[in-house]
């Protein structure tokens, strides 16, 4: 890769154990790793000053990780998805187009290979404005009735960071 700066990769994923380990297997190989445990979390950091280059989430967290997936993917078309889920493939179908499933329990070589080959997809894509398919319209982030604009509300629990 021609640009040196460590990539970040955002990791947002409800289980302690299975995000501290992601985060270092991710380290391990000189990646830079953000760990957020709700999809609200995620959310924050994607709208700060570090720029994200994968994003990889739980289905199951707060604020449901296959809505952060398609939130994602319409605001920052430029960062690569992957999500974690134990529940099998039927999963895939219910993701926006591009993103990688990742089955749990996963092991330090599939997750470093679907971490290259989202990087790797990201890169091949224009960096221009998104193309949504016909009859999309593009997500503000307002919407409630979809659900979508859920995945931003506060949480009611307090923040402990």
């Amino acid at each position: 890769m021609s640009d040196s700066r460590p990539l970040a990769i955002l990791i947002a994923e409800a289980d302690e154990l299975v995000r501290m380990v992601t985060a270092d297997m991710l380290e391990d190989v000189g990646f830079q790793t953000i760990e957020v445990r709700t999809a609200a979390e995620a959310l924050a950091v994607l709208e700060g000053s570090i720029p994200v280059s994968i994003l990889i989430t739980g289905r199951g967290i707060v604020g449901d990780g296959v809505a952060l997936a398609h939130l994602v993917h319409h605001r920052w078309p430029a960062v690569g998805i992957i999500v974690t889920s134990g529940a099998g493939s039927d999963l895939q179908e219910a993701l926006p187009p591009g993103t990688r499933l990742l089955s749990k329990p996963y092991d330090f070589a599939d997750l470093i290979h679907e971490v290259e080959a989202g990087l790797a997809q990201v890169q091949d894509e224009p960096s221009g404005a998104p193309v949504l398919p016909s009859g999309v319209p593009p997500h503000t982030g307002t919407e409630m009735g979809n659900g979508m604009g859920a995945v931003a509300a506060p949480t009611t629990e307090p923040d402990k960071t």
